[in-house]
């Protein structure tokens, strides 16, 4: 359980994005160690937490010696996210879904950081946004449809072909740079964006899109 004070900064944040102010001190707050902690107890649950990523490291002895590790790296500026482990895996229509599989430690970089977006983004969408939300999900849309509508004139049903390898990375840093103004919280977003991944032993560069099976999609789907 986080203590009230970082609790409290954390609320602020909604408030602070509610107001349309940009917002600053992200990176301060990443310093707290008990951040990480509940980090961990949010994803050390979920089905490949203890999946090694390109190094061999997982989720796997959590440690406040390996959390002061990664604050200390992370503000030298030492820290280096890995290439993510590419797998495929089969869908229903017999195609396959690429999968990336990080390091355990940036699994808790990126729970962290998932963990202060969602704080800073959460309270500004619409109440009737169900998509990839916490405690929000297909059946919360149809229960809102159920009390909202009166009457249907007609529904858009699409899929987004290759979504999340193509989403493009500048166009996502504009947008995050609209809410926030701390330059080395959107540099560790780049970085996260910018590490490429490993498939077959071989490095590919990431130019856009973000890894499917990263801590955003697995929390989203869990929620």
């Amino acid at each position: 359980m986080l203590p009230a004070t970082v609790i409290r900064r954390l609320v602020a944040l909604g408030e602070i994005a509610k107001q349309g102010k940009r917002l600053n001190g992200l990176f301060r707050l990443m310093e707290h160690p008990l951040v990480w902690q509940e980090a961990y107890a949010n994803i050390y649950s979920n089905h490949g937490a203890l999946t090694p990523g390109v190094d061999g490291v997982t989720l796997d002895g959590f440690s406040q010696e390996r959390v002061a590790s990664i604050i200390a790296r992370l503000k030298d500026g030492s820290y280096r996210f890995r290439p993510v482990r590419r797998v495929y895996v089969p869908k229903r229509n017999g195609k396959q879904r690429p999968l990336g599989i990080s390091s355990g430690d940036d699994k808790l970089v990126q729970e962290v950081v998932r963990m202060i977006l969602e704080r800073i983004y959460e309270p500004i969408f619409e109440s009737s946004s169900h998509g990839f939300r916490p405690g929000r999900s297909p059946h919360t849309a149809l229960q809102h449809m159920e009390q909202e509508w009166t009457a249907v004139k007609w529904m858009i049903d699409m899929d987004i072909r290759d979504y999340f390898t193509t989403i493009p990375h500048e166009l996502l840093m504009d947008l995050l740079k609209k809410k926030i103004e701390d330059t080395r919280f959107l540099c560790l977003i780049q970085a996260m964006l910018d590490a490429g991944y490993l498939e077959d032993w071989t490095y590919h560069a990431t130019y856009s899109g973000v890894p499917q099976g990263s801590i955003g999609a697995l929390r989203s789907t869990q929620q």
